[in-house]
């Protein structure tokens, strides 16, 4: 099954597109340049990789920013922090984000808890999958996201008050 990725690293970023082959291999292109890829896991995380007659040992680490990616080669051994990402799932935030006209929503608070902060104020304009509050639930701070987008016109709650399951937070129109 073919896959777009889109992947950050030193303020770069490339477009990669992963394929399996017929033989087993992998097809990779990198930024439109196709390379065959001989990929054997080794064991969790831990890939060998033969590229253009060279062979690479990678280590992928998933941290909280990012996949540290550690590559040993005959050369020298290198790290670097990369962001991976599904190109498709980019492109529909974006188009959500950017493209769509707001539709107004009732942002309820989806578990028990306490606001920490209120992200938005009445008259802000807020776009689809931007966040809007923070809430408070086993010690556990999670971000509330406005689904659709819209203009803040009521707000119900504030910072330091208890929230039910399902309880209004704000209005959008």
């Amino acid at each position: 099954m073919k896959k777009e990725l889109l992947v950050t690293g030193a303020g770069r970023e490339a477009t990669i597109t992963v394929d399996r082959a017929a033989d087993g291999t992998w097809l990779v292109t990198v930024d439109g340049t196709p390379r065959a890829v001989d990929a054997r896991l080794v064991r969790p995380g831990t890939w060998s990789l033969f590229v253009d007659g060279q062979s690479y040992l990678v280590d992928l680490d998933p941290r909280k920013k990012g996949v540290a990616a550690s590559v040993a080669t005959s050369a020298a051994p290198a790290e670097a922090v990369l962001t991976v990402e599904d190109a498709q799932t980019r492109r529909l935030r974006q188009s959500l984000s950017h493209g769509a006209p707001a539709r107004g929503e009732e942002v309820r608070a989806p578990i028990a808890g306490k606001v920490v902060k209120i992200l938005v104020a009445v008259g802000d304009e807020v776009a689809a999958l931007t966040p809007v509050a923070v809430l408070e639930a086993m010690k556990m701070e999670n971000e509330i996201v406005a689904e659709r987008g819209g203009k803040v016109t009521e707000i119900k709650k504030e910072a330091g008050q208890s929230v039910e399951t399902g309880e209004l937070l704000m209005v959008l129109t």
